[in-house]
């Protein structure tokens, strides 16, 4: 009983900490676009710890987590406060906005419901009218890569244990692979500086057999030149880069380039 009631608290007052930073976000400064308070709430989390995996719960249930993040929460859970800030602000439609960001037509049903995928993620996004994919515009190649890298590595994660979720898995990365889009190589994006936007978010390509995406953060632009605001695995923390995005993406060789998605 005693274990229960610690537990118990415990839990509350991981709640209540949550809720208190995010009372203090959205207390942000409200830009005169969404695009500028994104950049002011992505500002204010600079020195959260990086930590991954926090969305792992069995049974899926939606994780509101403002005390750490990986590359991918970090995206979100700025992006749903700077909705709220925008509309009701409360932590209630935070919420809401998360649900309807993470899920499949924001329905939690299972650990196959959550977009694991970044490329499902920026097209259920994109027809939320969240933001548009700019990369065509920019110059971007066409490609229409074979996507299956979690059902090719089920071992690795534990929610795909489910005959139900990998085989939802497996219907999605199908559907997937069906689709064809843009991105602008790496070699590519210095030469396209100029055009990029504060706020832009950028998600960086992999050169991974199978995979998608492999990280995504936002643009801040200083002195002409575009760096990455995001969740640091390397920092262990979220950072302002102090290298551009262009070097930066020369110098990790998974990346093989970026998709760009501008906030509406």
């Amino acid at each position: 009983m005693k274990t229960l009631l610690s537990l118990f608290l415990g839990m509350w007052v991981v709640i209540d900490l949550n809720q208190t930073i995010f009372a203090e976000k959205i207390q942000v400064e409200k830009g005169t676009t969404k695009t500028a308070t994104a950049v002011a709430v992505a500002k204010s989390f600079v020195g959260t710890p990086y930590v991954a995996h926090t969305l792992e719960r069995s049974p899926e249930n939606l994780v509101c987590n403002l005390r750490e993040f990986d590359c991918y929460t970090f995206v979100e859970s700025v992006l749903a406060i700077t909705h709220a800030r925008h509309h009701q602000k409360s932590y209630m439609q935070f919420q809401n906005q998360l649900v309807q960001m993470r899920y499949r037509n924001g329905i939690i049903d299972g650990y196959g419901s959550r977009l694991h995928y970044f490329l499902e993620w920026k097209i259920q996004g994109e027809a939320k009218g969240l933001f548009d994919d700019v990369t065509e515009e920019l110059g971007g190649t066409k490609i229409q890569p074979s996507i299956n890298f979690m059902t090719s590595h089920r071992a690795a994660y534990a929610g795909l244990a489910e005959e139900k979720d990998f085989q939802t898995t497996q219907e999605v990365e199908a559907k997937l692979s069906s689709k064809s889009w843009h991105y602008l190589p790496k070699k590519e994006v210095e030469g396209i500086e100029s055009k990029l936007q504060d706020g832009d978010i950028i998600g960086i390509t992999s050169g991974i057999e199978g995979l998608d995406f492999n990280h995504e953060g936002f643009v801040v632009k200083r002195n002409g030149r575009a760096y990455l605001l995001h969740a640091s695995l390397e920092a262990k923390k979220v950072i302002l880069a102090t290298e551009t995005l262009s070097d930066y993406l020369q110098r990790v060789k998974k990346h093989s380039g970026i998709v760009v998605l501008r906030i509406k």
